[in-house]
């Protein structure tokens, strides 16, 4: 049969630990991803991606993909977790990177790699379970890839575009025994440099989240907060716990809950936050500058893994000399393991890398039909809205809150106008009643959106609007942009901007180009559509719940204008 049908081959992507999700590669291209946190509302999902697995698969059969191949990320280590995969789905015991379940996860996974007799044993052991859900999920025949985990973060990395002008950085905690790898994007298969689970940066960053009083995954707090405090008085206790050698961090001593609170103690949460984000910065581009010589030519950097969702880190290593322009992967985290996965083996069957992802608006769409039923049954009042965008203009040009629910979900933890809170960044006051509304820490700061023919000036450095499709890098704003969008800069003058693109993103880019014209300044701030601890929301039912709770002005949802009571 596979040699007589015309269908397109796909490639079903998997990752089936933190921040589950699942995705399609078709004749070279990502053309479908879905976290599995966005159909559970259950964050951060862990376990197999069974919901979102089922929605890559009917996207297949609606445009007749012939899933012949599945690739999962994490080849060995994994074995635990799929094994007692019931458990682990239900409440993933490893969320505090300092409690005892976490470090024997860790201890486990980053052994057994190390170890060939027991890494083959404990990769049959992992393998069996996850074939029998795969089974059951795919239906057809398929040929399993198991891709390592630093390789599926590289191969993310490069769906920005490779070349051999590129250096390909992977960062996270752990996966398989490593850290983080650099290699050259035109042989991404062979690292040039790799970091052991001791490198520490991001277990120390997660660690110091958590002891600060803030959850596994809201690392963005600690940026957040950074802002505020002086890294001064927690910089040496916090850089003795590391041994540089040659620019390759080391732990000295173990991320734990006692050594961590030691290199805490007597720290505000803003100084302590301040000092954990300058300890990261410093060392982190430290070793990128180390290996950026070992390829030679390379001007270019594709990053992913969790360490480089920090939008200031990735604003030091755009600063470093000689790179020209940063691409960092949009789901950057484990989330984005499943793309990674999925284009390996793609590479593997075609002889070909994929094509570079041209928009991240890749996971399922709405009816109007679902936006009106969902709206009826709200109470709340509702009329169909012929011009959603131009509705959408006139409301931020009076000064209204704009919740936004709009054609397929964004792939990656950040909404970038399709499930978006969107309102002027010219009114600091807004900002205070939007962090209200949504319970969100009023020391977070908001990004703000532009359209693509945005005025210069708003910012320094050599970032391209092309490196700002996906709000993944801080810029220095200029005073002419702090005074034209408050709201978005802050307090340590920078910003996260995201620059729409107007093809991909056109009804965004129609939006932020008519409330320019209309007077109403550069930029409107984008938030996620999100009540604090829910995920970003995925159907227009869970759009209407979340505008009715949140008591904000105005939702578009699926041609649908729905106002509060």
């Amino acid at each position: 049969m596979a040699g007589t049908d015309t269908r397109p081959a796909g490639v079903l992507g998997v990752w089936d630990g933190h921040d589950a999700s699942a995705c399609l590669v078709a004749d070279g291209e990502v053309v479908f991803a879905l976290s599995e946190e966005r159909p559970t509302r259950r964050k951060r999902f862990s376990g197999f991606p069974h919901r979102s697995i089922r929605a890559a698969l009917a996207f297949a059969e609606a445009h007749g993909v012939e899933v012949r191949d599945v690739a999962v990320a994490g080849r060995h280590g994994r074995a635990l977790q799929r094994l007692l995969d019931p458990l682990y789905s239900r409440g993933d015991p490893a969320r505090d990177p300092t409690s005892a379940a976490s470090l024997l996860v860790a201890a486990w996974e980053n052994t057994v790699p190390r170890l060939p007799i027991a890494r083959e044993v404990e990769r049959a052991a992992g393998s069996a379970p996850l074939m029998a859900r795969l089974r059951a999920a795919v239906g057809a025949p398929f040929r399993l890839h198991l891709v390592p985990h630093h390789e599926a973060h590289a191969f993310s990395a490069l769906l920005g575009g490779g070349g051999p002008d590129a250096l390909v950085v992977t960062f996270d905690a752990y996966g398989e025994g490593v850290a983080a790898t650099a290699r050259s994007a035109a042989d991404p298969a062979r690292p040039v440099a790799t970091l052991p689970p001791s490198a520490g940066l991001a277990r120390l960053y997660g660690a110091a989240t958590v002891r600060l009083g803030f959850r596994e995954g809201d690392e963005g707090k600690v940026m957040g907060l950074a802002a505020r405090g002086d890294p001064e008085p927690g910089l040496g206790r916090l850089l003795a716990m590391f041994a540089a050698r040659g620019g390759e961090p080391a732990l000295r001593v173990p991320v734990t809950r006692a050594t961590v609170d030691k290199a805490l103690a007597g720290l505000s949460r803003e100084d302590a936050s301040a000092a954990v984000q300058a300890v990261t910065e410093s060392l982190a581009a430290a070793w990128v500058a180390s290996v950026l010589p070992r390829v030679p030519g390379a001007t270019r950097l594709l990053l992913a893994g969790g360490l480089f969702s920090n939008i200031l880190l990735n604003r030091a290593l755009a600063a470093l000399p000689g790179v020209g322009c940063v691409f960092v992967f949009p789901n950057m985290v484990d989330g984005g393991l499943r793309a990674g996965a999925a284009h390996r083996a793609w590479r593997d069957i075609a002889g070909a890398c994929c094509r570079p992802i041209r928009h991240v608006l890749l996971g399922r769409e709405f009816g109007a039909g679902d936006a009106r039923r969902a709206a009826e049954a709200s109470g709340l009042p509702w009329r169909r809205a012929d011009d959603p965008e131009a509705a959408a203009v006139a409301h931020l040009l009076a000064g209204r809150v704009v919740c936004r629910h709009d054609g397929r979900d964004e792939f990656g933890p950040r909404a970038l106008g399709n499930r978006s809170v969107l309102f002027p960044a010219a009114d600091p006051a807004l900002a205070d009643r939007v962090n209200a509304a949504l319970a969100r820490d009023e020391f977070m700061p908001f990004g703000p959106a532009l359209p693509s023919d945005h005025p210069p000036g708003l910012w320094t450095g050599r970032a391209r609007d092309e490196d700002l499709r996906y709000m993944t890098l801080a810029v220095a704003a200029t005073d002419a942009f702090r005074r034209a969008c408050p709201a978005v800069v802050h307090l340590d003058g920078t910003a996260r901007p995201q620059v729409a693109d107007p093809v991909w993103c056109a009804g965004l880019d129609r939006i932020l180009r008519g409330y320019a014209a209309g007077g109403g300044g550069p930029a409107v701030v984008n938030t996620s559509f999100n009540l604090h601890g829910e995920p970003i929301v995925h159907t227009p039912e869970d759009a209407v719940r979340t505008f009715a709770a949140s008591g904000l002005d105005v939702l578009l949802v699926g041609g649908i204008e729905v106002r509060r009571a």
